[in-house]
């Protein structure tokens, strides 16, 4: 029977907080691939499709280019969320380790 404490340190990982944050779930079994391999096989996919359905040079580019275009709004929006996280966290963290001031303890 595992413990709460190891429960909680399955779940602190880089992989588990993402998961939680854009899933809402803790389910996550990490993997340490290279990110190079992570996008690979994330893309592969969705590029050999896209050149089975157009097989012409000109409809290929256009469909690659609005795949693009739609992922680099996805990607800025995730990146801007993901650094509003991580500096609420910091923040969170240095204000519960700022020492208390007299005025503080008498409140």
């Amino acid at each position: 029977m595992t413990s709460y404490i190891d429960k909680m340190f399955k779940h602190m990982n880089l992989q588990a907080v993402c998961n939680l944050l854009i899933y809402g779930t803790d389910e996550c079994e990490p993997d340490n691939l290279p990110y190079s391999v992570k996008l690979k096989n994330g893309s592969d996919p969705i590029y050999k499709r896209i050149e089975n359905l157009y097989p012409k040079g000109k409809e290929r580019d256009e469909a690659l280019s609005d795949l693009s275009k739609a992922l680099s709004a996805y990607e800025a929006v995730y990146l801007e969320l993901g650094m509003k996280a991580g500096a609420r966290l910091i923040c969170q963290l240095l204000i519960s380790d700022a020492p208390q001031t007299i005025e503080n303890k008498n409140q």
